[in-house]
C-alpha cells in the first residue's frame, strides 16, 4: 500500500476554520485528520501542501518513521506552524492503519481504559456576574457536569455594532483593551470585580465544576492575586494564567496556589513539555493532539506526564475530527482527566453537518463506537457549504 495524494479542505466552523487532511492510497482506504490554528490556517495548508511531497509514494504504515522524519529532517524541527501539519497528517495516517486492521483507534493503543470521556462545556461570562449564572443554565440541563468561562472584563472593549459569536466559545467582550499587555497596568480592583462572577456561578452551582481560561494575560503578581481571589470558589481550575513561556513564573505560582493551574496548549513536543514536568509547572495538562503530533506525539507526551502523575486534559475547542481524535486518545491512557468541548447546541450541528458519524455527546460525556479508524468520513458538499472563512483576533 502506497500513498497517492494529500489533499487539504479549510472548513468553516463559524469562528475558525477547520483544516482537514485526507491522505488517499492506491487501495481503497483514505484517512482523514485535522488541526486547527486560527489564524494562521492558510500557512498550515500551505506547509501541508510540502508535507504531501514528502509523503506521496510511501508506506502509510510507518507512521513512527514518518512522524520522526517529518520532525527532523525539516531542520527546523519546532514550532506550532509546522507541529499542526504533521498532527494532521498523522491523525489521518493512524485512520489509515485503523482501517487496514479493521479496529477503531484505541484498541490499537492498549484497548479502551474507560467507556466514555466526561466533557467540560464553555459558557460566556458575559457582562455581569448574573449573566454568568443564566448562561450556565442549558448547560446543566444537557448534562454538564463541568464549565469553562473566559476571564471577566478582559477581550476588548464592547462596541454596539460588534458581531455575536453564536458558535458557543465562551469568549465575552469587556471593558479593558484587547491587547492589553502582562507587564501594563490592571486597576487592583479588577481582581476583586472578576471574583464576583464566580462568586455568583459557585452560590447557584454549589456542586458544578467551573475553570476559567485567561489566555495568557497576567504576570505573575497579578496571577497570584487572582488565585488567592478566587480560592474560596472552588475551581476545577485555572488555565493559562501567565504567557505561554514563563515556565519559571509557572512553577512559583503553581507552588502556592490552592486552585490547581493548567496549561499546556501551545506546547508542541515532548522537548517543549519536559521542562514544565521537571520544574512542576503545572497541575493539569493540557496539550491539544492537533497540534502536539497527533496520535504519536500525544501519546508520548501522556506517557511522559504520567510518570509526574499529572492528569491529561487536552485543549479541544476545535473540531468534530479533532474531538474524535482525543476521545480515542482518552479512551486509550490511564491518566485521561477531562476533555474540553465547546458544548453548545450550534457547535453540535456543525459536527452533523460536517460528518457522516459525528462524536456522540450526550449527558456531558463523549462515547466512543467501534467504527474502524478514527470512525468518521467527511459528509459530501461541506466544502461548498461551509467555505473557509477570515478570522482575526487578538490575544
Amino acid at each position: 500500500m502506497r500513498i497517492t495524494r494529500v489533499r487539504t479542505d479549510l472548513v468553516d466552523m463559524g469562528r475558525v476554520n477547520a483544516i482537514f487532511v485526507r491522505i488517499d492510497t492506491d487501495t481503497d482506504l483514505t484517512g482523514l485528520g485535522e488541526t486547527v490554528m486560527r489564524r494562521r490556517d492558510r500557512s498550515v495548508a500551505a506547509n501541508l501542501e510540502q508535507i504531501g511531497e514528502y509523503l506521496v509514494g510511501k508506506d502509510p504504515l510507518a507512521i513512527e518513521d514518518h512522524f520522526e522524519k517529518l520532525f527532523r529532517d525539516t531542520f527546523w524541527s519546532g514550532g506550532p506552524l509546522h507541529a499542526a501539519g504533521r498532527s494532521a497528517v498523522d491523525i489521518a495516517l493512524w485512520d489509515i492503519k485503523g482501517q487496514h486492521y479493521g479496529v477503531p483507534l484505541y484498541q490499537m493503543f492498549g484497548g479502551p481504559s474507560r467507556d466514555s470521556i466526561p466533557l467540560y462545556a464553555h459558557v460566556a461570562c458575559g457582562s455581569a456576574p448574573e449573566d454568568l449564572v443564566a448562561n450556565i443554565v442549558p448547560l446543566v440541563a444537557a448534562g454538564y457536569g463541568a464549565v469553562k468561562t473566559g476571564l471577566p472584563l478582559f477581550y476588548g472593549a464592547k462596541s454596539p455594532t460588534a458581531s455575536i459569536d453564536r458558535s458557543g466559545y465562551f469568549g465575552t467582550q469587556g471593558t479593558l483593551g484587547a491587547s492589553l499587555k502582562e507587564t501594563e497596568l490592571l486597576p487592583t480592583v479588577t481582581l476583586d470585580r472578576i471574583a464576583e462572577w464566580f462568586a455568583a456561578a459557585r452560590a447557584t452551582y454549589p456542586e458544578l465544576e467551573i475553570a476559567v481560561d485567561c489566555h495568557g494575560r497576567l504576570n505573575l503578581p497579578n496571577a497570584v492575586r487572582l488565585s488567592d481571589a478566587l480560592a474560596p470558589y472552588r475551581l476545577l481550575w485555572i488555565e493559562e494564567p501567565l504567557p505561554p513561556e514563563a515556565v519559571d513564573d509557572y512553577a512559583r505560582l503553581t507552588a502556592r496556589s490552592s486552585t490547581p493551574i493548567a496549561a499546556g496548549e501551545r506546547l508542541v513536543s515532548v522537548y517543549d513539555v519536559k521542562p514544565w514536568l521537571e520544574k512542576g509547572a503545572l497541575s493539569v495538562l493540557q496539550c491539544d493532539i492537533v497540534n502536539c503530533g497527533g496520535f504519536t506525539g500525544a501519546r508520548k507526551i501522556a506517557a511522559m506526564a504520567e510518570a509526574y502523575y499529572l492528569p491529561y486534559a487536552p485543549h479541544n475547542p476545535n473540531g468534530p475530527i479533532a474531538t474524535l481524535a482525543a476521545g480515542h486518545l482518552m479512551s486509550a491512557i490511564p491518566n485521561a482527566f477531562i476533555l474540553e468541548s465547546v458544548g453548545s447546541a450550534a457547535d453540535l450541528a456543525m459536527f452533523a453537518d460536517i460528518l457522516d458519524a459525528p462524536p456522540r455527546i450526550a449527558n456531558g460525556v463523549l462515547t466512543m463506537d467501534d467504527r474502524p479508524g478514527i470512525g468518521a468520513r467527511l459528509l459530501d458538499g461541506v466544502t461548498e457549504r461551509r467555505p473557509a472563512g477570515v478570522y482575526g483576533g487578538t490575544r
